[in-house]
């Protein structure tokens, strides 16, 4: 009965390893990881948008015909939040979040990239973080791209939509995650551009592998012979071509596998 803990134990080491002797190690995140946190994921089995179909393509579009009216509709959501959102604001970090603030402060993981909109890596105290989707607690300026925590933000009602307060620009602002039809903010394509030509070890963590441009990036490095490193209880587009699968949740897993790295890290040089 045993054997199945050995060898995820066996596995587990062996990434471990992989991950201790790198140099520069990003990660990348999606739905999965804050799963355990109570937010559910969009696809896959149970996710929101394979039970209630995907929303509509040209949000984006919508929101440029008419910003008023979106912030509008935005102010209304808040007075009376729906599931989901209520989810977003009552979630805590998990201990997967955690593991990777620990590696990050071990100097053992260079950089995470998330497709996750829902502060949870923030709040945990990661630090070098791109949040390539956006984050559903700040504000950004389409014209800019400046962003705002919303509560550095003060939102008057009476001048809707609200304007940029940098210094020369006036571009009308809205939140801060991507909406379908809406291009990724290129400063943070750039650096997720930039930390994946710098991997030299690449860690997936509960993503399905399958959102683009997100989904290139481990493909990128594994392109130039990056080993790639995944987390996750279910099989995905890139699990042929990972070094190691570690099966499970990540809430599981990560602590493990963390416990694992550091122990490499904190050993004296023979």
């Amino acid at each position: 009965m045993d054997e199945p803990q050995t060898v995820a134990d066996a596995l587990i080491e062996a990434a471990a390893e992989l991950i201790a002797s790198s140099e520069h190690v990003v990660v990348l995140t999606g739905a999965g990881i804050s799963k355990e946190s109570g937010i559910p994921t969009f696809r896959g089995k149970d996710g929101l948008w394979t039970l209630n179909g995907e929303p509509p393509l040209n949000q984006y579009q919508t929101f440029e015909q008419d910003p008023r009216r979106w912030w509008e509709h935005r102010i209304e959501q808040q007075s009376d939040p729906d599931a989901l959102a209520s989810r977003f604001r009552d979630s805590e970090p998990n201990d997967a979040h955690y593991a990777l603030v620990r590696l990050e402060a071990a100097g053992a993981i260079s950089h995470v990239i998330t497709q996750n909109v829902d502060n949870l890596h923030r709040r945990a105290g990661q630090q070098s973080l791109t949040e390539i989707h956006g984050n559903t607690r700040w504000l950004r300026c389409v014209d800019c791209g400046s962003r705002w925590p919303v509560e550095e933000f003060p939102v008057d009602l009476e001048a809707l939509p609200p304007r940029c307060t940098r210094r020369g620009c006036e571009g009308i602002v809205k939140g801060d995650g991507v909406m379908f039809g809406e291009p990724i903010p290129a400063d943070a394509l750039a650096r997720c551009e930039m930390e994946s030509r710098l991997a030299d070890c690449f860690l997936l963590v509960g993503t399905s592998a399958v959102v683009y441009p997100a989904a290139a990036f481990p493909q990128m490095a594994a392109r130039r012979g990056v080993p790639l490193i995944e987390v996750d209880p279910e099989q995905t587009v890139l699990s042929d071509i990972v070094e190691y699968a570690l099966r499970g949740p990540a809430g599981e897993v990560l602590p493990r596998l963390a416990d694992a790295i550091l122990r490499r890290k904190r050993a004296p040089e023979a």
